[in-house]
């Protein structure tokens, strides 16, 4: 026992302590912040100045209400407008086109646009700049359009546009959690994005921090390491010694990341609601402790059970190279477990829903989803816990036998009947 926390001390300071692990720490909090408070900044310092704009209206019915619908837009809209009103005449439109374009290389006008005598037939106008990719001034300009015709349209048919509107209006939904406690009311877009973002994290772990248990056996195998480790140490511990390491180096990483970001979260929603006490009526949606214990148990489970497969392929290999061609066997359950994420969001209490849940391959990712969002009972979640201590039982028992020979065997790649017999009679 001693020797095998001696090897989990040091898989966990040798990662704790570099550079590497450090950076990568403080690189996720780094990033929270910037995703939290970066729109808000680069909205002030990009703001867009007024933009002159160009106006030949053959219509002659709409350059007044799209001036005033333009130049009077609310404060804190992307950009102000000013309108020109450009006459010519048919004959002098190519000739007009050209002194405009002109003066929107020289930066005079930001654009202009023609709009034809008959666009309440054609629907459709032109718009010249130096810059035709600006989809928000493209969208501003073709949807006050829009609406100004349709509204002329309906005024030439004897319709009230504001009645029309009226009756058109959407109806809107407010949705409210049931649980043993009562109802509340929550965001189902905003639940749905807190559940995904925490399975998400579930996915790139596994995949991470397996790859990670991989690489530390394929870099102490090509060092020799192993050759000095093994002659004071059974296999087993070796193994055993790596992957708990490792483990508590990325579990140690994953509480600091969970820290900081309640931290974040807790204090920026305060400040938001300070700010805009009208939030409150979008039903922000409360993640209980239990959801964050869940995450932390299945994070643990799922690590040991991948990870010791993980191992396993990295004792077989002599190079990362051949690991990759060889690892899309133990991501492709993590795979499948990702994409079942949405049919199982949608209907998490179906029978495919559930079975495929407590598979446990698919258990970290789909069960806790269905967890997270408050469709599977406790009773599933503990028989999924069973069924992963089992299934990761196994997997290390048959890691054991394969770990025992693979990492001292160099050259030649072992073929699956080699590696069948070394279960068999190891």
């Amino acid at each position: 026992m001693k020797k095998t926390i001696a090897i989990i001390k040091r898989e966990f300071l040798t990662r704790v302590k570099t550079k590497g692990f450090v950076i990568g720490t403080l690189l996720l909090p780094v990033f929270i912040l910037f995703v939290t408070f970066a729109p808000a900044l680069l909205t002030q310092v990009n703001k867009e100045s007024t933009r002159t704009i160009a106006v030949i209206d053959f219509s002659d019915q709409l350059y007044a209400p799209l001036q005033e619908k333009l130049e009077t837009r609310k404060q804190g809209e992307n950009a102000s407008f000013h309108l020109e009103n450009v006459i010519t005449t048919q004959e002098n439109l190519i000739e007009t086109k050209e002194n405009l374009s002109q003066r929107v290389k020289k930066k005079d006008l930001d654009a202009f646009i023609v709009i034809p005598q008959n666009i309440f037939k054609e629907n459709s106008f032109e718009l010249y700049a130096k810059n035709v990719s600006n989809i928000s001034l493209n969208e501003t300009l073709k949807g006050t359009l829009s609406n100004l015709v349709i509204q002329m349209r309906l005024q030439k048919s004897g319709l009230d546009p504001q009645k029309i509107n009226e009756l058109n209006r959407r109806v809107d939904m407010q949705t409210f959690k049931v649980d043993e406690k009562g109802s509340k009311k929550e965001s189902g877009i905003l639940t749905f994005a807190i559940s995904y973002i925490l399975v998400f994290t579930l996915y790139l772990a596994l995949i991470f921090y397996g790859s990670f248990v991989m690489r530390g056996v394929i870099e102490d195998k090509n060092t020799r390491v192993n050759e000095m480790v093994i002659s004071s140490v059974r296999p087993t511990q070796l193994m055993t010694g790596k992957i708990i390491g490792i483990g508590a180096a990325g579990l140690a990483q994953f509480i600091i990341w969970a820290l900081f970001t309640a931290l974040i979260t807790t204090y920026g929603l305060l400040v938001v609601k300070q700010m805009a006490p009208e939030i409150e009526k979008l039903g922000i949606p409360s993640v209980s402790a239990s959801v964050y214990i869940i995450f932390v148990v299945y994070f643990i489970l799922g690590y040991f059970m991948y990870a010791s497969l993980f191992a396993a392929l990295g004792s077989l290999v002599n190079s990362e190279s051949e690991a990759q061609s060889m690892q899309w066997p133990l991501i492709m359950p993590i795979l499948i477990s990702f994409m079942f994420i949405f049919p199982t969001i949608n209907n998490p209490d179906s029978p495919l829903s559930v079975t495929m849940s407590l598979i446990p391959l698919f258990s970290p990712i789909l069960m806790f989803l269905r967890y997270s969002v408050g469709e599977a009972p406790m009773h599933q979640v503990g028989l999924s816990f069973i069924l992963m201590i089992i299934t990761t039982w196994l997997f290390i028992w048959l890691t054991g036998k394969i770990f025992r020979i693979g990492i001292l065997m160099y050259g030649k790649r072992p073929t699956m009947p080699q590696i069948i017999k070394w279960i068999r009679h190891s």
